[in-house]
């Protein structure tokens, strides 16, 4: 029962190679689940269009998956046709007399400014990382925007603007310096220039003259049915499983109940300064599953609680192509000390009176609420067979995997794979002073952390997967040539 799916970042620029796609992105609003459950109008977000690939409908029997990076303005994979949707949250940024409405749009400027930055990272991100031409700016409400940085102005009429965008050489600053508090300034949405053929939905197309009559899709009216950056979908479509840890905001995150998910209407997705409450709508993790048909590996939030927990385990359930296959972990490195998942779980576990010591109390609470997780998505799906459920364990501590995260209540006969994330590192870096001295510790097998030490982890964790009768997945994984404290 040795299973290693191996999983790798995600980082891209486009080549040239092949271009960009997307046709039809089935988004359904997690508030059309069956479920009822309640959520905001979709905004520009087209819930009808189609959104299955050519090719099938179940997942690519490759064993290599990725981690989806977060959405963030300086992050150099762009997901989103409409790149507004990384921009930096305006309360990060805008004078403090402004209000905002239930979705981060300001609606009184309060004498003060409202401003956001986005494609801050182009200019470190490669060549071809984002079309250049025209970028055509749409908006709602009444007001005057301003632009500088990235782009020059070209064109300019109420609810429009064009930028010129000609290199990747700095960055978008967006202000609102004026609004009518009436009908303010919102729904803003910068638009790559361009479009795709329907027929080729990989492929970017500068105009209609690059596809057949009649097929040519623009961002700019299709935008809502496209959705996703061709580039993005081309780079990704080879992978089996996304895992959406960094693209949901796990990590530190301050998510407990189900209103508190980013919502389809909210100004932007991305998590910059914003209390721990970021990351990608649930409809929009899917939509990309279906879009790539690929396996989404989804992480609960560390305080999420049990509603959230089933809402968001019903509308996948309900929106998921049944061909594809679910997995679910709680949080990530839980038992990583530098996130704040870590120190909760430490905490609720000696609350509830688990073991005398904190970190032991932490592990079983890892344990314990990850079944508790997976026995919610169980009763969700009615069954597993479009689940997997994943314990994460720490590499280097096979002891509590064995001992305690499999073992505690039995938890091993509710989950389905053990994950790891088998890094290699040279150590020792004070005793280094070339390249060549780097690969000697790497290949040095008394170094427990070099390459012969992991894949010595790895059949460790074999043997431990094979005891408790579940697969073994490598979740990361690679070179971690870090030294800490150093500039």
């Amino acid at each position: 029962m040795f299973l290693l799916v191996a999983l790798v970042g995600c980082s891209y620029t486009d080549n040239g190679e092949a271009g960009q796609a997307g046709s039809g992105a089935a988004i359904s609003d997690a508030g059309s689940s069956s479920t009822n459950v309640d959520a905001p109008a979709t905004g520009n977000i087209d819930l009808s269009a189609a959104g299955t690939p050519a090719g099938g409908s179940s997942a690519r029997s490759s064993l290599v998956g990725i981690n989806i990076p977060e959405i963030r303005d300086w992050v150099s994979s762009i997901p989103f046709v409409d790149v507004f949707k990384m921009a930096r949250p305006f309360r990060a940024h805008s004078s403090g007399s402004v209000r905002y409405d239930a979705n981060g749009w300001p609606i009184d400027l309060g004498g003060g400014v409202a401003e956001t930055y986005l494609l801050t990272g182009m200019s470190r991100a490669g060549e071809g990382a984002i079309p250049l031409g025209r970028y055509t700016i749409l908006y709602d409400g009444k007001g005057t925007l301003e632009y500088s940085g990235l782009g020059t102005l070209v064109e300019s009429k109420p609810g429009r603007d064009v930028l010129e965008i000609t290199d990747q050489q700095g960055a978008l600053n967006l202000r609102i310096t004026a609004t009518d508090p009436n009908d303010p300034v919102r729904n803003i949405r910068v638009l790559m220039p361009g479009g795709i053929c329907e027929s080729n939905p990989y492929q970017h197309a500068k105009s209609a003259s690059d596809c057949p009559a009649g097929d040519y899709l623009s961002y700019e009216q299709h935008h809502d049915r496209i959705v996703f950056n061709p580039d993005y979908l081309r780079f990704l479509r080879n992978f089996t499983v996304l895992r959406f840890m960094d693209f949901m905001d796990t990590n530190d995150s301050n998510i407990e109940r189900w209103d508190d998910r980013i919502k389809l209407t909210d100004a932007t997705w991305s998590g910059y300064e914003n209390g721990g409450k970021g990351g990608a709508p649930v409809e929009i993790m899917v939509a990309l599953a279906n879009r790539l048909q690929a396996n989404p590996w989804f992480c609960m939030p560390h305080k999420a609680n049990d509603d959230y927990i089933r809402k968001f385990a019903d509308y996948v359930r309900d929106h998921l192509d049944p061909g594809l296959k679910a997995y679910v972990e709680y949080s990530n490195e839980v038992w990583n000390s530098i996130f704040d998942q870590n120190a909760y779980a430490n905490a609720q576990g000696t609350r509830q009176n688990l073991d005398n010591g904190e970190y032991t109390a932490g592990f079983k609470f890892h344990s314990r609420r990850s079944v508790e997780i997976f026995d919610i998505w169980e009763q969700s799906f009615g069954g597993t067979d479009r689940l997997v459920r994943v314990m994460g364990a720490h590499a280097s501590n096979p002891w509590v995997a064995d001992n305690i995260y499999l073992s505690y209540n039995n938890a091993a006969a509710k989950t389905d794979a053990v994950a790891i994330a088998p890094y290699f590192d040279a150590n020792d870096y004070d005793s280094i002073n070339s390249v060549d001295d780097i690969f000697t510790r790497i290949k040095d097998p008394a170094n427990k952390e070099g390459l012969y030490g992991r894949i010595e982890t790895i059949k460790e964790y074999a043997r431990i997967a094979q005891k408790h009768g579940v697969d073994l997945i490598a979740y990361e994984g690679g070179q971690h040539l870090v030294k800490w404290g150093s500039d």
